[in-house]
């Protein structure tokens, strides 16, 4: 009743009978109980043609608070948002590349920040989601290895944060993974059971979801594509081809000088790729791109055989369109199936939007499941 509650908003005593099939009196009684531990509210009357106005009923949003992060170079992002999934405080802590500094004492000022925008104390934050680059130890809670965020490896988040929550309802999730979970809600995935999230921007990787569950792999790195061997080119009969780590093709740097050598302009790499996407005169520029995108994908789609593949990241908004219909006709040549090749279609703070989605799955299926008590349970 309360998931109904949250999908269709307010609805009145007879319609929840209607749907859960108890009688007047034990409807009336579970209203009852479920308004006196504040997991429903009254939300004022629906007019009928005939009679008194029928009350309604609706979830109540304060039952339960999440807040959702996303750890990055460049700052942390973090959202609370009440049970409903309405966010009602953010806040940004800018960083940069490179700098040093201790990431508890980091945390959990913007973790303080963040409830005060929102108006609750940190205690009040029933799940936690963080999500970092790098591979992720979703079972210990730490980041096991960051070459981008080297004062979080070994953090254990969980840990070093239940005096301050009163509680270990902490997820730690590789940050494309949670993009996907993003996809999957709101994005180009919607309704989608099997698909690959490539993720190209500072970093390179993926995260791959089938029968509408994401995969972790025995040592939580699947995805990590970046580690992967593939040709720089198509061979040409006879000629001698290098290899390289996708990593190398897809990074920001190879990015940026592979515009530069087309001659696209821009404020820097990604704004370029988005200029030239606007027209129709850099066709060699996008099947070279194409088909760097294509050769990190053949693998992954070979083994899986997705639905969809999403691209995303800074580039794969950029590149819009004409990238993923370059890497479509790359993908044509080879002797797979191809999926359906798309731009991502989340905003650009996807990673901190899915923490958020992930963090009130959980909390959902807790308090619905135990009500109010279960708040503070394991």
């Amino acid at each position: 009743m309360l998931q109904r509650l949250l999908s269709e908003g307010a609805l009145t005593r007879m319609e929840l009978e209607a749907f859960t099939g108890l009688s007047k009196p034990t409807m009336s009684d579970l209203l009852r109980r479920l308004e006196a531990v504040n997991l429903i509210r009254r939300d004022g009357e629906k007019a009928g043609t005939y009679g008194p106005k029928a009350g309604l009923w609706t979830l109540h949003q304060e039952a339960s608070y999440v807040a959702g992060i996303d750890v990055g170079t460049h700052g942390i992002d973090a959202a609370i948002s009440d049970i409903a999934g309405n966010v009602i405080g953010s806040f940004q802590h800018a960083g940069s590349p490179g700098e040093r500094y201790d990431a508890h004492e980091r945390l959990t000022t913007v973790l303080d920040r963040v409830t005060r925008e929102a108006g609750i104390a940190i205690k009040d934050i029933d799940q936690l989601v963080v999500g970092l680059p790098g591979i992720v130890d979703i079972s210990a809670g730490n980041l096991r290895r960051g070459q981008q965020l080297p004062n979080w490896e070994g953090y254990h988040i969980p840990e070093a944060l239940q005096g301050v929550l009163g509680h270990r309802h902490v997820i730690i999730e590789n940050d494309v993974n949670l993009v996907a979970i993003e996809e999957m809600a709101y994005g180009a995935a919607v309704s989608v059971q099997s698909f690959i999230l490539l993720w190209i921007s500072d970093g390179v990787g993926a995260g791959a979801v089938i029968g509408g569950r994401l995969i972790h792999g025995s040592t939580g790195t699947a995805g990590e594509l970046g580690g992967a061997m593939v040709p720089d080119r198509f061979a040409k009969p006879g000629e001698t081809v290098q290899m390289a780590l996708v990593e190398d093709l897809l990074n920001i740097g190879a990015i940026e000088a592979l515009v530069n050598r087309h001659g696209l302009k821009g404020e820097d790499g990604i704004d370029a790729i988005r200029r030239a996407a606007l027209g129709d005169r850099h066709g060699a520029f996008f099947a070279e791109l194409g088909y760097r995108v294509a050769a990190a994908l053949t693998g992954a789609i070979g083994i899986l055989d997705p639905e969809m593949v999403v691209l995303g990241g800074g580039v794969g908004r950029a590149g819009g369109k004409p990238l993923c219909d370059s890497v479509t006709d790359v993908l044509r040549r080879l002797p797979i199936a191809i999926p359906q090749i798309v731009p991502t279609a989340v905003s650009s703070n996807a990673v901190r939007a899915g923490a958020v989605e992930l963090a009130l799955e959980h909390a959902r299926e807790r308090v619905f499941t135990g009500g109010s008590a279960a708040r503070g349970l394991p």
